[in-house]
């Protein structure tokens, strides 16, 4: 028989609460373990993407960069004039400042408040480049500025318009912001595009037209047209054996002279032109040839005294301009440009940059394609008052086109008076 002290050791073994803590702690260990294993195993299949994607990220740092983001927005749109200005350079400071946001973006709801600052970014980037480009336009507006303004106006209906121009009975009459409900918005005060109101504002006080009693319905000045009656009468028949044969009608009988016919006369200036510019220059040159000592300018007043330029052509005002009669100056400019139209006079500038006309040949059209000889237009206005400018300024006496006498046309003697 066992002595009392071991019969109470295997006791105190055989008892199950014994055995419970050691298995216990053994179930602890291997759970954790698995736990940190099944960790590892998913960072290691997941760690390549979280740099651009974590559906597990730090919630307090994705609440930092949204704040960020945010801010960095409200920036960009509440400083949009400084930043237009020349030499700024906060749009730079802006982007920079979104990188280093965007480097802590892992979410795609993140992501759309960065590429809205991109977007506006992007925007503003190009009025400005485009304000680089076309120079100051503090005389332009700008169409969002613009717009947004008028939206506003009409947004407050024409009460408030109405009480704005009342002045304080106005002004009492219209509810202050305190007394307006505190979670309302301001885009439900009114009617964004009630353009009765912004009509009524603008064009009214700025119409200058003279105040009648109403709208007119008619013309000013109303004749009243008189019906006038139709006579019948009686068919007339036409006898055959008095019918006419058709008169043959003479040069002079049809009211077409030669010095009207459109060609010769741009035939006959493109002659003048070519003998006045072969001649003139002939003249120039001889009297230039006898001069000693001589000076730049006394070479100029001698090519004007020829009408002759610098570079060999004869100066378009001095051909086209006639000092008796405006109206055929104009004739003058426009028989010209038919002659420069076919290629049979040339248009160019001195050393003055004034324009000269120049004799020459037109060329084939397989020519002028295989040169790629193109086609340019110039509009030239000319008033009554550059008429005469022109005329003082060049001391033009005499135009070398001649002046062409007035004739007046007897009425009733041409086939269609």
């Amino acid at each position: 028989m066992a002595p009392p002290s071991q019969r109470k050791r295997q006791r105190l073994a055989d008892r199950p609460s014994n055995a419970q803590p050691v298995q216990s702690a053994q179930s602890s260990r291997s759970a954790q373990s698995a736990r940190t294993a099944q960790s590892q195993a998913s960072s290691q299949r997941t760690g390549s993407d979280t740099r651009y994607y974590d559906p597990d990220q730090d919630p307090e740092e994705r609440r930092s960069v949204r704040r960020g983001l945010r801010d960095l927005g409200r920036e960009l749109n509440d400083t949009r004039g400084e930043l237009m200005q020349p030499g700024n350079d906060g749009i730079l400071n802006i982007v920079e400042q979104a990188n280093q946001f965007y480097a802590k973006v892992k979410q795609t709801a993140d992501a759309t408040l960065d590429s809205r600052i991109l977007v506006n970014t992007a925007d503003l980037t190009h009025k400005k480049a485009t304000q680089l480009a076309l120079g100051d336009t503090s005389a332009g507006i700008d169409v969002d500025e613009f717009v947004s303004k008028c939206v506003s106006f009409m947004r407050r209906g024409p009460n408030n318009a109405t009480a704005s121009a009342n002045g304080t009975q106005g002004r009492r009459a219209r509810p202050g912001r305190s007394q307006r409900d505190p979670d309302a918005s301001d885009e439900d005060d009114g009617d964004a595009m009630n353009w009765d109101t912004l009509g009524r504002s603008a064009c009214f006080p700025n119409n200058a037209r003279p105040a009648v009693s109403g709208w007119l319905l008619g013309p000013l000045s109303v004749q009243k047209r008189t019906r006038q009656l139709t006579q019948r009468r009686a068919v007339e028949r036409i006898d055959p054996t008095q019918a006419v044969a058709p008169r043959e009608m003479a040069q002079d009988e049809l009211g077409q002279q030669d010095s009207t016919n459109l060609t010769q006369i741009c035939s006959e200036i493109n002659k003048l032109l070519a003998n006045n510019q072969s001649k003139r220059q002939e003249a120039a040159e001889r009297e230039l040839s006898s001069q000693t000592n001589l000076t730049p300018e006394k070479a100029q007043q001698i090519m004007d005294k020829y009408s002759v330029a610098d570079d060999g052509g004869i100066p378009l005002f001095r051909f086209c301009i006639n000092p008796k009669s405006f109206g055929q100056s104009v004739e003058n400019l426009f028989y010209v440009s038919f002659l420069v139209r076919d290629g049979t006079v040339g248009v160019s500038t001195d050393s003055r940059d004034l324009p000269t006309l120049h004799a020459a040949a037109p060329f084939a059209p397989s020519e002028a394609q295989k040169k790629g000889v193109q086609k340019h237009q110039a509009v030239f206005s000319l008033d009554h008052d550059t008429w005469h400018e022109i005329i003082d300024v060049f001391k033009i006496k005499d135009s070398i086109i001649p002046h062409r006498e007035e004739k007046e046309q007897e009425t009733g003697t041409s086939w269609y008076a």
